[in-house]
């Protein structure tokens, strides 16, 4: 029996391990859809008000009720036809007594009191001032607003900040300031340049929202393999220190996060030339065998991913950026077992595994 043959069988064996479940219930997951599908949302005069709230209860890190004001969005978001009443509001799985009185509030007045009551305000302003910082999340920025700091001035003088803030706070404007199409092109083909001359044979992607085709992005995510399946371990180490000379690699955040058998890299990078701004830069070296995995993680979005695992969670599987496994033995959420690893040779057979139409990064976006 040929090579392929045996393989093919295996993982006729291995597929054999997949949980089924009804077709009514995949096709609710996100991932069973492009998101080109999405209906307009309607009701957007409603989810603008809500979304404030969701982001601002976010920055005070009271997660229960970020998560809580979330799902109602996507609720009406999802929900095809405009709201006109309270009663309306409160049939929408996912929204509430409460919320539903948030909804009948926006539907008689065009805005919600809640809004410049918890968002409108100092503190509210200040945390998000603070949360631009990189490295400082929802607690630092608490805290940092609890110990009467209110300026970037404030924090520079008064706070103990770590490396990762202090580089977050001096290059404070051009990290947050969003990355043209344009110019993370420019800085895949810089690093693709700058590897190529170290290893021939390479595989170079960016991943995340430039990939799903978005006009702009908040940092860049490289993705780096070599088909030999070997080749990509000689090149970490020496790819960051030839950037690092070069001037393009200005600051490190992480220099290196093992994941496994991956090797993730966080700085911030400089094309050469005036006026060009600091940019975030993630470089993630992968091994060939867990290529597909890892660029559909890191392209996202976030939903799409979240509703890829938890569909096959649903299945008895198991999917990471390392890879998707079967045969998962579950008690609650705790993993009993490895299961066994399926052949991923591509984004599309990750799909086929979970019996999904496969969809291009521009249709996951979420």
């Amino acid at each position: 029996m040929e090579k392929s043959e045996t393989v093919a069988n295996e993982d006729d064996t291995l597929q054999a391990l997949v949980k089924p479940i009804p077709k009514s219930l995949q096709d609710k997951f996100a991932c069973a859809r492009p998101s080109s599908s999405r209906a307009k949302d309607v009701n957007a005069h409603i989810t603008v008000e809500l979304d404030k709230l969701a982001t601002t209860y976010k920055s005070k890190n009271d997660t229960w009720r970020a998560h809580g004001y979330q799902k109602a969005i996507s609720a009406i978001r999802n929900y095809p036809k405009e709201i006109t009443s309270r009663e309306e509001a409160l049939k929408i799985p996912g929204v509430g007594e409460r919320l539903a009185d948030k909804v009948a509030e926006i539907l008689e007045s065009g805005r919600l009191q809640k809004v410049a009551e918890v968002c409108e305000g100092e503190e509210a302003e200040t945390l998000k001032l603070f949360m631009g910082v990189w490295g400082a999340g929802p607690s630092t920025a608490q805290a940092w607003y609890t110990q009467g700091l209110r300026t970037l001035e404030d924090v520079c003088t008064r706070a103990t900040l770590t490396r990762h803030q202090q580089v977050g706070i001096r290059l404070y404007e051009d990290l947050n300031t969003r990355i043209p199409r344009e110019e993370v092109a420019e800085i895949e083909a810089y690093v693709r340049k700058a590897a190529g001359e170290l290893v021939h044979g390479l595989v170079v992607e960016v991943c995340g929202s430039y990939r799903r085709g978005k006009p702009t992005c908040g940092d860049v995510d490289i993705l780096i393999t070599h088909p030999d399946g070997c080749s990509h371990e000689k090149l970490f180490r020496p790819l960051l220190t030839h950037l690092k000379q070069s001037g393009f690699l200005t600051d490190d955040l992480v220099y290196q996060e093992q994941n496994g058998n991956q090797q993730k890299y966080l700085g911030v990078c400089r094309l050469p030339g005036k006026e060009r701004k600091h940019r975030r830069l993630d470089i993630i070296v992968v091994p060939y065998a867990e290529f597909a995995p890892a660029i559909m993680y890191f392209t996202g979005s976030a939903h799409f991913n979240r509703s890829m695992r938890l569909l096959a969670t649903k299945k008895g599987m198991s999917l990471s950026e390392h890879g998707l496994r079967v045969g998962i033995v579950r008690q609650g959420r705790e993993k009993l077992n490895e299961g066994q690893l399926l052949d991923t040779p591509s984004e599309e057979s990750i799909f086929t595994h979970l019996g999904l139409q496969y969809r291009p990064p521009q249709e996951r976006d979420h």
